[in-house]
C-alpha cells in the first residue's frame, strides 16, 4: 500500500471510530430509557467496534513501521491478531445475548418508547450501510484487510437495524390491535435472539480467517495461481530451466514467498546476481505487498544454500545456489 493510500485508510478508520462512538452511546442511552435488550444488544455490539476502531488505528500505525532489531518480519501478524480478538468478543457477545433474552422470555416486560427505538433504528439503517459500502470498496481498493473487516461489521449493524425498525414497527402495530397487544411483549426478547443467530455466523467466519493468518496457512487460490504465474512468467523471461518450487504465506496483507529457480549450465553469480535484482523488481511492481526470498540451484543440484563473497572464488558456475531478499 502506498504512502497514500495509508493516509487515507488511518484517516476513514478515524472518522469510523468517532461515528462508532457517537452511535455506541446514542444506543445504550436509548436500550436504558427504553428497557429493550434489543438495543441494549445493538449497543453491545457498537462498544465492541468502538474497541475495535480504536484497535485498528494503533494496528494501521504499527504496519506502517518498518521492521526492527525486535520485530524483524515487521508488525503484519497484529492484523489477524487484532481481528481474531474481534471475532472472539463478538461471539461471546452473541452467546451472552442469548442467554438474556431466554431470561425476558420467561419474565417478559414491555418495551417503552417505542417510537424512539423507531427513529433511532431508521436513521442508523441509512448510516450504517452507508459507511459500511464505502469502507468495503476503499478497503478492497486500497488491500486494507482492516477496512474490509470493519466494513462487515457496519453491515451488519445496518442489517441489524434493519431488523429492529421492522420488529418493533409490527410490535407497535400489534399494541394498537386488541387481543395482540398481550403479546408484545415478546418481540424483544425473540427479536434480539434472532440477531445474535444472525451475528453468529460472522465471528466463525473472523475467526478463521484470522487463523489460517496466524498459523502461516497457503492463501486462496486465486493468489496462488497469481503468484506461480508470476515466477514461471520471470522463469521465461530471463531465461532460467524451471521454477522448482515456491512456497506462499499469508499474514494480514503481507505475502512471503519462497521460491527456487533452476539454473542453466552458462548462469556465473555474476548474472544470478543481476536476474535476482530485476525479479524482485519486477515482483514488487507486481504485487507489493509481496515479500520474497528467491533462491537459485543448478539445473542437476536439488539442494541450494546461500552463496557468499567467499565461495564466490570457488564457484565453477554450474552449481550456484544466492539467497535475495526482497
Amino acid at each position: 500500500m502506498n504512502e497514500s493510500f495509508q493516509k487515507k485508510e488511518l484517516l476513514l478508520l478515524k472518522v469510523a471510530t468517532i461515528l462508532t462512538v457517537i452511535y455506541a452511546i446514542a444506543a445504550v442511552i436509548i436500550a436504558i430509557i427504553s428497557d429493550s435488550m434489543t438495543l441494549m444488544l445493538d449497543g453491545a455490539y457498537s462498544v465492541i467496534d468502538m474497541l475495535v476502531s480504536f484497535a485498528a488505528i494503533f494496528v494501521v500505525r504499527k504496519l506502517n513501521e518498518p521492521p526492527n532489531e525486535r520485530y524483524n518480519f515487521g508488525y503484519a501478524k497484529f492484523e489477524p491478531v487484532m481481528t481474531a480478538a474481534d471475532g472472539l468478543l463478538l461471539l461471546f457477545l452473541c452467546f451472552m445475548s442469548i442467554f438474556i433474552a431466554l431470561q425476558d422470555l420467561m419474565h417478559p416486560d414491555p418495551v417503552e418508547h417505542v417510537g424512539v427505538i423507531l427513529v433511532f433504528t431508521a436513521t442508523s439503517v441509512f448510516l450504517c450501510l452507508g459507511m459500511g459500502f464505502y469502507m468495503r470498496n476503499a478497503g478492497k481498493r486500497w488491500r486494507s484487510e482492516i477496512l474490509v473487516t470493519d466494513s462487515k461489521l457496519w453491515l451488519m449493524e445496518g442489517m441489524v437495524s434493519l431488523g429492529v425498525c421492522i420488529a418493533f414497527s409490527i410490535g407497535w402495530i400489534m399494541r394498537h390491535h386488541p387481543g395482540w397487544d398481550q403479546y408484545t411483549s415478546y418481540v424483544d426478547p425473540l427479536t434480539c435472539i434472532a440477531i445474535a443467530l444472525f451475528f453468529i455466523v460472522s465471528p466463525f467466519r473472523i475467526l478463521k480467517n484470522s487463523l489460517r493468518d496466524l498459523t502461516d496457512a497457503c492463501p486462496s487460490g486465486e493468489i496462488m495461481d497469481k503468484v506461480n504465474g508470476l515466477a514461471k512468467y520471470c522463469c521465461e523471461q530471463h531465461g532460467l530451466a524451471a521454477v522448482e518450487w515456491f512456497r506462499l504465506r499469508k499474514s494480514g496483507r503481507r505475502l512471503y514467498l519462497d521460491v527456487s529457480f533452476a539454473t542453466n549450465q552458462n548462469n556465473d553469480v555474476k548474472s544470478l546476481d543481476k536476474i535476482s535484482n530485476e525479479i524482485s523488481s519486477y515482483l514488487r511492481a507486481e504485487v507489493p505487498e509481496l515479500d520474497a526470498l528467491i533462491k537459485f540451484a543448478g539445473k542437476n543440484n536439488k539442494a541450494s544454500g546461500t552463496l557468499n563473497s567467499s565461495d564466490a572464488d570457488r564457484a565453477d558456475g554450474t552449481k550456484v545456489a544466492e539467497d535475495a531478499n526482497l
